[in-house]
């Protein structure tokens, strides 16, 4: 089958206070710098500048900043979730938090970027992302040609 594409699935649920309690027990830096692109993180700094993450909060997700990490690690995970079987990986080039990056596209919209573990772009996947209360839900679709 020629033009025929293998698709890979993946969903994720993030329960806010798992984040809430995670960014209480270590810097917030430490975290971001871990599961950020250096993209992500300028945004991040960008918003947390305004209105910092506050891991006590109540209020959960009105927090710019808050939101931006919980979203990225939600559809991170998503994209992970879609990827380990598609994409081929060797020891050197493991599949981690940084081979994902979520950007807005023109209009606001999540735009996926996979990339190896030389920082290759290997392609664009699909994401889509929600929040309410105290949840985030995100999908992602990579492709594969077969």
């Amino acid at each position: 089958m020629n033009g025929a594409f293998a698709h890979g699935i993946g969903v994720d649920i993030l329960h806010l206070p798992r984040l809430l309690s995670l960014l209480s027990r270590r810097p917030i830096s430490k975290f971001t710098r871990r599961i950020l692109t250096p993209n992500e993180l300028a945004e991040f700094q960008k918003l947390s500048s305004i209105d910092p993450p506050n891991p006590s909060s109540t209020s959960l997700l009105s927090n710019p900043a808050t939101r931006f990490l919980a979203t990225r690690w939600a559809a991170k995970e998503a994209a992970y979730k879609a990827s380990i079987n598609l994409i081929p990986t060797t020891k050197e080039q493991w599949m981690g938090w940084k081979n994902f990056e979520i950007l807005k596209g023109s209009r606001g919209e999540p735009l996926l970027t996979i990339r190896d573990g030389g920082g290759e772009k290997i392609e664009d996947g699909q994401v889509s992302i929600s929040h309410d209360g105290e949840y985030v839900i995100a999908i992602a679709m990579v492709p594969q040609k077969l």
